[in-house]
Formats: structure tokens, C-alpha cells, sequence
């Protein structure tokens, strides 16, 4: 790519390298338009083109975690998220002690636990909590600390803590991007202790998520992809 001159022109070769939703490291898009790290920050600090730097990642606005919108998310692949949280439902027996991730196809999953299940439930998100704290014949584990509106969902040291003293039989976990070699992403690096604790305590972690979230990269890495035992609504050849 040719080298751009002015703010005008850099921004405008960040607008296309960033086209179709690609989110791109800021060091790459600095060596691929031939300015500095500091010079983008300051270009797109300025909310110019559209464009955020977020977490060392470009990206349009839009895919940015500004602009993500639980509700507004909850609507995209509607139908593929209840084939995956059917999926999932059918793993969970009595005596379990499940982890449900903040998200979107989570709480389609948790709209699927039944009366008397006979499991305990652990989550941080606000819209699960709710959806299970009703049940009879489930116990709830809600992990609380700071609220995030963005993702419905706490976050606290207390939360991480906690999970250390939980023995968890089977962990269902979010995503916002999966990549081949960037691991599975999240869009808000609050999320990222309480996942990664959570993984920690599972006996089976299962990722759940349809295939629309694969090749998209987010800002906040928190797992490899072979840190899970099966991809729920990935394919065919995606679990380890």
C-alpha cells in the first residue's frame, strides 16, 4: 500500500484496511500504512473516519466495545443461538454445578434449565441471574462486584476469589470473535479474570457460540481455542 500523507489520507487507508468489520493490531496498521503507533492513537482519538483504537486493536467504531450493545446483539443469529443452547442444554445432568458466561447465546442456554434441575448455578451476568433465580430445585451462585451495563455482567477481585472456592462440573463460555491463532476473544477486558478463572475451575469447558464468530478478532483475548474440550455450534472438527 502506498505510504499516505496527512491525517486525511491515513485515515482513509485505516478505513479500508479495516473494511468488512476486519479489527487490526495497531502495530500491523502502523507497518501497513507507514505511520507511527502514536501518530494513529492521536488520529483516532479524535473519534475522526468512524475509527477507534481499542486495547491496541483498530477497528470502526461500530465493532468497537463503544458501540456494542448487548441488546442490539441479542437479535443477531437469533436462530442459530437457540440451536446451540439446545445443544449445550442436552449436556447438563442433576448434580452439576454449571458456569453460564455473561453473553448472548448464554442466556438462551439458561432459558433451557428446567424446574428441579437438581444443579447449582454460577454466573456473573445479571440477565442469567435473573432467569434461574426463580427455579426451584436450583441453586444460584451470583458472582457480583462492579456492574457493567455494556454485558449485564460484575466483575470484582471478590468474584475471582470466590471461583477459586468453587468446584465447577462443567463451564459454558461466551465468545465475541474466535481465532485461528488469536484464541478466543472477548470485546471488554473486565470479562477477561472471571473467564479465565472459570476455565480454571471447570472439569468441562465447553465453548458456546455459532460460526459467525469465526475469524473475528476482538480486543481481549482470554482462552486458546484448545483450552475448551468441545466447541458448541462450531462444526465438525472443533472440539480437541
Amino acid at each position: 500500500m502506498a505510504r499516505p500523507s496527512g491525517k486525511a489520507n491515513r485515515i482513509a487507508a485505516l478505513d479500508q484496511l479495516c473494511r468488512a468489520g476486519t479489527i487490526l493490531h495497531i502495530a500491523d496498521a502502523a507497518r501497513r500504512i507507514g505511520a507511527s503507533e502514536i501518530t494513529i492513537r492521536r488520529d483516532l482519538g479524535e473519534g475522526a473516519g468512524g475509527l477507534v483504537c481499542l486495547g491496541g486493536y483498530v477497528m470502526r467504531a461500530q465493532e468497537g466495545a463503544e458501540g456494542y450493545s448487548l441488546t442490539a446483539a441479542e437479535t443477531r443469529e437469533a436462530a442459530a443461538k437457540q440451536i446451540v443452547a439446545a445443544e449445550a442444554a442436552a449436556l447438563i445432568e442433576p448434580g452439576d454445578t454449571i458456569f453460564l458466561d455473561c453473553g448472548t447465546t448464554t442466556p438462551c442456554l439458561a432459558a433451557r434449565v428446567p424446574q428441579n434441575a437438581h444443579i447449582t448455578v454460577v454466573t456473573q451476568a445479571l440477565n442469567i441471574a435473573e432467569a434461574v433465580a426463580r427455579l426451584q430445585g436450583v441453586t444460584l451462585i451470583l458472582l457480583a462486584g462492579l456492574y457493567h451495563r455494556e454485558t449485564a455482567s460484575f466483575s470484582s477481585d471478590e468474584a475471582v476469589a470466590m471461583l477459586g472456592r468453587i468446584n465447577i462440573t462443567k463451564g459454558f463460555f461466551s465468545a465475541a470473535g474466535v481465532h485461528e491463532t488469536e484464541g478466543v476473544t472477548c470485546f471488554h477486558f473486565h470479562e477477561v479474570p472471571v473467564k479465565r478463572a472459570a476455565l480454571a475451575r471447570s472439569q468441562q469447558r465447553y465453548l458456546v457460540c455459532d460460526r459467525s464468530k469465526w475469524g473475528k478478532l476482538r480486543p481481549a483475548t482470554y482462552a486458546r481455542l484448545d483450552a475448551f474440550d468441545r466447541w458448541i455450534g462450531g462444526g465438525e472438527g472443533t472440539g480437541r
